[in-house]
């Protein structure tokens, strides 16, 4: 089949750069995103970071489908309902994650708020510890 120019549709076509770009190697690709910063990581950093991402990712799953009526039942079970604040309560759940699977540094330093989210639960604690420590000291004078 001929066109007007003479040139068949297959001369025209880019079937030799196909062939040139083949021969030439192939460039890897960089790695982006966690995985960019995954590649510099010791294997105890990356195995203890996958474990911590992943802790967090099943915690952020189950809050998602607990209703607010559940997340205040399992405040009031732990004693801690008045603790209990829904504009805190998923840097809550974060800092509760990092603290039974702890991030390495390398990681923490990807988390900037994340210390201000632990010290969100450090507060809770001190003024529950210190509560406890009221409660004692009135029961020694009764």
């Amino acid at each position: 089949m001929e066109r007007k120019d003479g040139e068949t549709p297959v001369e025209n076509s880019a079937v030799g750069d196909v062939k040139e770009e083949e021969k030439q190697p192939r460039q890897e690709k960089k790695p982006f995103g966690i995985d960019a910063y995954l590649e510099k990581w010791t294997a105890t950093e990356q195995e203890t970071a996958k474990t911590f991402l992943r802790a967090l990712i099943a915690d952020a799953h189950q809050y998602m489908e607990m209703t607010e009526e559940e997340v205040v039942e399992e405040y009031r079970r732990a004693g801690k309902l008045h603790r209990y604040d829904p504009d805190t309560e998923w840097q809550k759940r974060y800092a509760r994650v990092a603290r039974t699977h702890p991030p390495p540094p390398c990681l923490r330093a990807l988390i900037p708020k994340l210390e201000q989210y632990l010290k969100l639960l450090d507060e809770d604690d001190e003024q529950d510890y210190f509560k406890l420590l009221d409660e004692d000291d009135d029961q020694d004078y009764k």
